[in-house]
């Protein structure tokens, strides 16, 4: 048995642990990164469709321009058959619109830090800049996992994490493992991240479980099923096809020319109770057909036996949507889905592992660059990210369960789980694009423009620098106008740090680390990740001070008495500010008579929740 010492141990090599490992290799070259993965690659895995924003991580991982020139499918948007007329409707990836950065020529779309200009080598143009990819999972995974040793990760393939412990009293850990071969040995590291998949190692029995979104999985794949989208003849190019049918909804689309993932998802309880001892593969065949829009298209159609595991034709999982109580703790932190599980129907599996696994990986390198930071904090912040990421697609998941009227059955009547809060606005076609592209729910932009509203907070300290620009929210009055408000609290909040990726500022491998108002509450997850702003931590006592006031005047009253020797003018601005920044946030509801005239549906909605 050995015994050994790394910097940092991976448990898990799907995307969310190899993205971890190859990153935190790439920025900090000198630290020993083991990843330990108990299966040996290539090996099958469902979820198979990445969204747009996963671009940005694949670049820096620098596998997105190998993926682009591969044979992968591209994919061009997501076409739903979502309520009783069966109209179809399509999230555009084409159409996503770039954003204008003042001071300079390029139109980019930037997500979590992430600039897609980047995404161009120099003097390149392409035709399909946003588009995401259909993966067949086993080259995939394979290839992520490659990336990780290439950039010197040292992988371990078939080599099973029995346990972490931590060390003491310490943030350090021992890791027994073993391998295939009958080999074993103890690993005691700095760090340790869970990238486990839903076996969630170090959160085990931790979890909360969506009694609502409580889902059943049977897949196949088809030879011989014509492609239900093409773009311009291409025989690359496809969307990912979601239908609802009358005790469910299924997939289609293309991993190959003649490969083609297909699965049904229905109620687990409809499953056990209407469907006990009916063969998978009779039930995956009888609800294809009872869709009008596939029947004609798998008329040659015959399942494939080479891809599952064991030679199966078909399988089955359990699409259960959960959560850990705790993502990260001394030491350690969770990614993918050992962190959250979300519904499959906005296809996020997969980019969701490969953002928080670079995420994570950003985190860690910014808390061995920047010691002065408080590593609990930090590792906060991450999950604060994490939070905001899934709980929006929850929301959008609750969205859709709770509004598809295509049949009167059980199956749907029971999904009206929507929460008030998370209400969409989803004739605005543009913006449903960029929810489900993963730019949910607004894209970032710094700088003056349209889309944007200066300055936001300037600090009581009176420096002119380091404004930042948020978007617009017409509901919510301009801080001028805020000084006669009065507001009640929705959800209590905190002034801490708040991270994001600052690529585009020259930030690589770290992270940007800023203070914001963010909250514990769990239903207002989803909007962690609306309107960044950056407030000055000395106004910290202001915000504890907006949990006790319900007024926005006393509120400034208040802020005088705090801070009696700051600029007037400066300190009333800052308070403003925050106050507008906490309602466009839904955290506090405004109730004066410019919000009475003002207010957005969804900050009613938020209010009434």
């Amino acid at each position: 048995m050995t015994v050994e010492h790394a910097d940092c141990v991976v448990l898990g090599g799907g995307p969310a642990g190899s993205t971890f490992a190859a990153i935190a290799k790439k920025y900090a070259p000198g630290a020993k990164i083991v990843l330990l993965e108990k299966c040996r690659f290539p090996r099958w895995h469902i979820g198979e469709s990445t969204i747009p924003a996963a671009n940005g991580v694949l670049e820096d991982l620098g596998v997105y321009q190998t993926m682009l020139a591969s044979d992968f499918v591209k994919k061009m948007g997501v076409t739903f058959i979502w309520g009783r007329d069966r109209k179809p409707w399509t999230a555009d990836y084409l159409t996503l619109k770039t954003i204008s950065r003042a001071g300079g020529d390029a139109s980019v779309i930037e997500v979590t830090g992430q600039d897609f200009e980047k995404l161009l080598g120099p003097g390149q143009t392409q035709r399909t800049p946003y588009s995401a990819f259909n993966v067949e999972r086993s080259r995939f995974d394979k290839l992520l996992l490659d990336n990780a040793r290439r950039l010197g990760a040292d992988v371990r393939e078939g080599t099973r994490a029995l346990g972490a412990a931590r060390v003491g009293e310490s943030s350090r850990h021992t890791i027994d493992w073993e391998d295939d071969a009958g080999h074993g040995g103890t690993i005691t590291a700095d760090f340790v991240l869970d990238a486990t998949g839903l076996s969630h190692l170090l959160t085990r029995g931790e979890r909360v479980y969506d009694e609502n979104l409580n889902n059943f999985a049977v897949y196949g794949y088809l030879q011989g099923a014509e492609w239900k989208v093409t773009f311009s003849g291409s025989e690359d190019r496809s969307t990912v096809f979601i239908a609802a049918i009358e005790h469910g909804w299924i997939w289609y689309f293309p991993l190959a020319r003649d490969l083609m993932t297909v699965g049904v998802v229905t109620n687990r309880h409809h499953f056990a109770d209407k469907l006990a001892g009916v063969d998978l593969e009779t039930f995956f065949w009888k609800s294809l057909r009872s869709c009008p829009e596939v029947a004609g298209l798998i008329q040659n159609a015959t399942l494939r036996d080479d891809i599952l595991p064991k030679n199966a034709r078909v399988g089955a999982c359990q699409d259960w949507s959960s959560w850990a109580r705790e993502t990260v703790g001394d030491g350690w932190a969770a990614a993918g889905d050992a962190a959250m599980f979300v519904d499959p129907i906005l296809s996020t599996g997969v980019t969701l592992a490969l953002q928080t696994g670079h995420r994570a990986a950003y985190t860690w390198l910014t808390q061995r660059a920047r010691p002065d930071l408080p590593a609990a904090s930090l590792w906060r912040a991450y999950s604060d990210y994490l939070r905001g990421e899934y709980g929006a697609f929850l929301t959008l998941a609750r969205y859709f369960y709770g509004n598809n009227k295509a049949a009167p059955s059980w199956w749907w009547t029971a999904q009206q789980l929507v929460n008030a809060s998370g209400r969409l606005r989803l004739e605005d076609r543009q913006a449903f694009t960029m929810a489900t592209a993963g730019f949910f729910p607004v894209p970032r932009a710094l700088g003056a423009g349209a889309e944007v509203v200066v300055p936001l907070i300037q600090g009581i300290t009176g420096a002119a620098d380091g404004l930042e620009a948020i978007y617009r929210d017409a509901g919510v009055p301009a801080p001028e106008d805020l000084s006669h408000e009065t507001y009640s609290l929705v959800a209590p909040f905190r002034l801490d740090l708040r991270t994001e990726p600052g690529l585009e500022r020259g930030l690589s491998g770290r992270l940007e680390v800023y203070h914001d108002l963010v909250t514990e509450t769990p239903q207002m997850s989803h909007r962690l990740a609306a309107t960044p702003a950056r407030i000055d931590p000395a106004l910290a006592p202001v915000v504890a001070a907006m949990h006790e006031c319900s007024d926005v005047a006393d509120l400034l009253a208040r802020a005088r008495a705090l801070f009696p020797a700051r600029d007037p003018a400066v300190l009333r601005a800052a308070v403003l500010a925050i106050v507008r920044v906490a309602a466009m946030k839904g955290f506090i509801g405004l109730e004066g008579p410019r919000a009475a005239a003002a207010v957005s549906p969804a900050l009613e909605a938020v209010a009434c929740a």
